[in-house]
C-alpha cells in the first residue's frame, strides 16, 4: 500500500517473484533491444569491410580470407555462448561476454552479402570509368560499389536484430545465461521464470511470447522497407 493509503494497480499483474509485470516486460524489451542493436552495428561494420575486401581483391585475398570464415563459420553459437558464461561471466559480466559470442562469427553473414555485391558490381561500366581515370582502391570501394550494396546489407543486418532477440531468449530460457535480477531481467528470463508454473498463471508465459513474436514481426518488416529504402535501382524508377 502507498502512503496516502492507495493500493498499487498492476495492469499485467505480477510475477513470480512479486514484481510488477509490465514494468519487467519494459526491462526485458530494453535489454533485448539494446543487445540486439549493439550486436548488429559491430556486426555491420566489421562483415562490409571483410566482405568488401574479399570482393574487391578476389584472387588470392578472397580464397584466404573465406578459409578464415568457414573455420570461424564451424564453430557452433550456443557451446561459445556457454563457454564464455562459465569462464568468463564472472570477470567481465554476462552481457559483454555474449556480445562477444554474438560477434565471433556473427559477422560472416554480412560478408558473405557484400561480398557478392562487390563480385557483381566492381566489373561495371562506372567503375570501371573512375578507375580508369585514376581513383584509388578506397575510393571505387566505399564512393562507388558499397553505396549500390547498401540495400542487401541493410536487409542482413536488420535481419540480425530479431534473431540475437530471440537466441538470447532461448540462451535465458535455458538457463545458459543469467540474465535476471531486481533491477533487469529478459524475455527469456521471464518465460524461464514462468515454465513451473504456467499452468495457473498463463499470462506470465504468453505476455512475453506474445512480445517475442512481435518483435520478430516488426524487424522483419523493418528489413523489408529498409531494402527499398536504400535499393537505388528503385529510387531511380520514383525519380
Amino acid at each position: 500500500r502507498y502512503l496516502n493509503g492507495g493500493e498499487p494497480e498492476y495492469i499485467f499483474g505480477t510475477d513470480s517473484q512479486g514484481y510488477d509485470l509490465m514494468l519487467r516486460l519494459a526491462g526485458g524489451l530494453r535489454l533485448s533491444l539494446l543487445l540486439a542493436v549493439s550486436v548488429s552495428i559491430i556486426n555491420f561494420v566489421i562483415g562490409a569491410f571483410y566482405g568488401s575486401i574479399e570482393g574487391f581483391y578476389g584472387g588470392i585475398v578472397d580464397l584466404l580470407m573465406e578459409r578464415v570464415s568457414d573455420i570461424l563459420n564451424g564453430v557452433p553459437f550456443i557451446i561459445v555462448a556457454t563457454l564464455f558464461q562459465i569462464h568468463l561471466a564472472t570477470k567481465l559480466g554476462a552481457i559483454p561476454c555474449l556480445i562477444f559470442a554474438y560477434v565471433l562469427n556473427g559477422w560472416i553473414g554480412i560478408a558473405y552479402p557484400v561480398r557478392t555485391q562487390f563480385y557483381r558490381f566492381k566489373k561495371q561500366e562506372f567503375v570501371l570509368a573512375s578507375k580508369t581515370l585514376g581513383a584509388r582502391d578506397m575510393r571505387l570501394i566505399w564512393k562507388h560499389i558499397f553505396p549500390n550494396s547498401l540495400g542487401t546489407i541493410v536487409t542482413s543486418t536488420a535481419l540480425i536484430i530479431p534473431s540475437v532477440i530471440f537466441s538470447e531468449s532461448m540462451l535465458s530460457y535455458l538457463g545458459i545465461v543469467k540474465l535476471g535480477s531486481a533491477t533487469t531481467t529478459s524475455l527469456g528470463t521471464l518465460l524461464s521464470d514462468a515454465s513451473a508454473i504456467w499452468t495457473n498463471y498463463p499470462h506470465l508465459m504468453i505476455l512475453p511470447a506474445l512480445f517475442i513474436s512481435l518483435l520478430m514481426i516488426s524487424f522483419n518488416l523493418f528489413g523489408n522497407g529498409l531494402r527499398d529504402a536504400f535499393n537505388p535501382s528503385l529510387r531511380n524508377v520514383e525519380d
